[in-house]
């Protein structure tokens, strides 16, 4: 039992940890994975692609406070829920609702992890998929190996994973066209499990208090959303 306890936090961290998202769960599934593989292979993205991920870049690097709630589900259908809260750069929240009893709290420097059982778990943000939204200046191409641009209708899909290939698995993040705005993103794990994250109710402009990216070793995850 806590065996199986620790494999759903590490996924929900997992998910949580790559950055911010909305809408779609099974949106994903329609894109090719062959056409994944066949861009991994190319040396460098051709103009088109270039030119949105100079754009995804720029809103990303836009963004500066923002909340609201999300959705998450897990690769064996598993839903979990709660509420975001983002100030750029480096600061993000996410408050798992039960029974999950989770926070995943960045405050501009470390990532810290924490369940309602244990102490905080703590990580540099740079080796996290975190730095790709939270570092002051935004370039998805240089910062992680682009392996698919693919324009849909009403949407756009940047399918990324880590430069080094130290870190396994990838994520894909997907915008409204032409507002150019991240509804959600999917992280693929190194079995090709899907885990989706997707942002209900968002509303920008609202800076979060200080407090809220702070998380202390003594301080318990919020039970039903309050703190």
């Amino acid at each position: 039992m806590e065996d199986n306890h620790r494999i759903r936090q590490g996924m929900l961290f997992a998910a949580a940890a790559v950055g911010i998202g909305m809408l779609i769960l099974a949106f994903v599934s329609a894109v090719g994975s062959t056409r994944a593989e066949a861009a991994a292979d190319a040396a460098e993205p051709v103009r088109s692609d270039e030119a949105a991920l100079d754009a995804a870049s720029a809103y990303l690097a836009a963004l500066e406070n923002m909340q609201g709630d999300f959705l998450q589900l897990g690769p064996d259908g598993s839903v979990a829920e709660g509420k975001f809260y983002l100030r750029r750069p480096g600061r993000l929240r996410f408050e798992y609702q039960p029974p999950d009893n989770l926070l995943v709290v960045a405050d501009g420097t470390w990532v810290a992890v924490k369940d309602s059982t244990s102490p905080a778990q703590r990580y540099p943000i740079a080796s996290t998929p975190l730095s790709l939204f939270l570092a002051a200046d935004v370039d998805l191409a240089k910062s992680a190996r682009v392996l698919n641009v693919e324009s849909q209708p009403g949407a756009l899909l940047i399918t990324l994973a880590d430069r080094t290939g130290e870190a396994p698995g990838q994520i894909t993040l997907i915008f409204d066209q032409p507002n150019m705005q991240l509804r959600q993103w999917v992280v693929t794990d190194a079995q090709g499990l899907q885990t989706t994250v997707a942002l209900r109710n968002v509303q920008s402009g609202i800076r979060a208090d200080n407090a809220l990216f702070t998380l202390r070793d003594d301080q318990r995850p919020a039970v039903g959303g309050k703190r």
